[in-house]
């Protein structure tokens, strides 16, 4: 969950006009000496006005460090009565930007600042006058509190809107994600027994083709051609229902390679300087295509397994094509100096062992005179297990 934005800051022509009005406030006593020719401690005015000012020069940085600047104007408000501006702007940001009881410190620390500033200054100023800076003191920092409070707390109920708002439509999105899935699986299950009833007609007609020896040529032909349009609406009855299941945003999967690209495969791993051997008795063109798929990727599992679990180590690559059955050999030697990669699912057998179920195979594998083998048998006389 993000951290919610912060309030926006006033704007600037606010936060200069309290700031500046407020110290021409304390000048104007000043002023009206000079304009009467009366003389002054200079001194005394360089006291009064450098402070003010460093306090109006520190307030820019008061975004970026809130509950300092407070400090640090609070420390000039100690000599100067000038700073009360660039105190209420400092202040208002600490609440806004801040914790409540960041606010309530500095606010206190504010205050006090002020009346240490009234105790120095308070000799032969009459009580009235006193009790009316500190209560216009007391009053701007209040309020600049109370302001910078109500920022924040209106930024994070606009915050929590937006989450809420955000929630409701990821829910949104979610229900109508469940209702189209559902939808797509009623879909598939409907068009499940449609290709199962026309399969069925395949071979019902195909059976009449075999049992039946006093069909015409006619009829043979009817009952070939009735096999023929079954077969083509169910394989496009079967391309829609995958359609269906994969969804109409996904684009159309590639076909999947076989042992035709084992050469490509090969030399994929030789590129990143994996040592393969082969050996190959037989004809690799004959493996049926769904056994060869399969075996394509035996072997592209087994050279990963063997460059994580022993880097550097030679592969050597045994296929054996024979009576319908495709033996495949996959060895290498034990990890010796080289660390092996720890990382992956660790599952790679378990894959292996299921593309050989899928085809009505064997496999056995583990360590063998210091090499670990790989050995399945695919037969390919019938994908049996295997959607074509």
């Amino acid at each position: 969950m993000t951290a919610p934005p912060l309030a926006p800051a006033p704007p600037r022509v606010v936060v200069w006009t309290v700031a500046v009005l407020a110290f021409l406030y304390y000048l104007t006593p000043i002023a009206a000496r000079l304009a009467a020719g009366r003389p002054l401690p200079w001194s005394l005015v360089l006291l009064l006005v450098l402070p003010a000012i460093a306090a109006l020069v520190a307030l820019p940085w008061r975004e970026r460090a809130p509950i300092a600047i407070a400090l640090v104007i609070a420390a000039l408000w100690v000599p100067s009565p000038g700073v009360l501006g660039a105190a209420i702007v400092a202040q208002e940001s600490v609440a806004r930007r801040r914790s409540l009881t960041s606010a309530l410190t500095t606010g206190a620390v504010l205050i006090a600042a002020k009346v240490l500033e009234l105790f120095a200054s308070a000799s032969g100023a009459a009580a009235t006058a006193i009790s009316f800076e500190l209560a216009l003191a007391i009053a701007g920092v209040v309020i600049a509190t109370l302001v910078g409070l109500l920022a924040s707390s209106r930024a994070q109920a606009q915050h929590d809107r937006e989450s809420a708002e955000q929630a409701r439509r990821e829910a949104e999105a979610s229900r109508i994600n469940e209702a189209r899935m559902a939808e797509r699986e009623r879909i598939a299950r409907e068009m499940h027994d449609v290709v199962a009833h026309r399969l069925s007609l395949v071979a019902l007609h195909a059976g009449g083709l075999v049992y039946r020896t006093n069909l015409t040529a006619d009829e043979a032909q009817a009952a070939a051609r009735m096999i023929q349009l079954n077969a083509q609406a169910s394989l496009d009855e079967l391309r829609t229902m995958l359609a269906t299941l994969r969804g109409s945003e996904a684009p159309p999967e590639p076909p999947q390679p076989t042992l035709a690209e084992l050469d490509v495969l090969l030399a994929d791993a030789e590129d990143i300087g994996q040592l393969v051997t082969v050996t190959h008795i037989g004809d690799l063109e004959a493996v049926a295509t769904h056994a060869s798929r399969q075996s394509f990727r035996i072997v592209q599992e087994c050279l990963t397994n063997a460059r994580k679990h022993a880097p550097g180590a030679p592969v050597h690559l045994s296929l054996t094509a024979r009576d319908e059955v495709l033996h495949l050999r996959v060895s290498n030697p034990l990890a010796d100096l080289a660390i092996p990669d720890a990382s992956g699912s660790r599952l790679g057998l378990v894959g292996i062992a299921e593309r050989v179920g899928l085809v009505g195979g064997t496999l056995t594998h583990g360590v063998r005179d210091g090499q670990f083998v790989v050995d399945a048998a695919l037969p390919w006389g019938a994908p049996a297990k295997e959607g074509a």
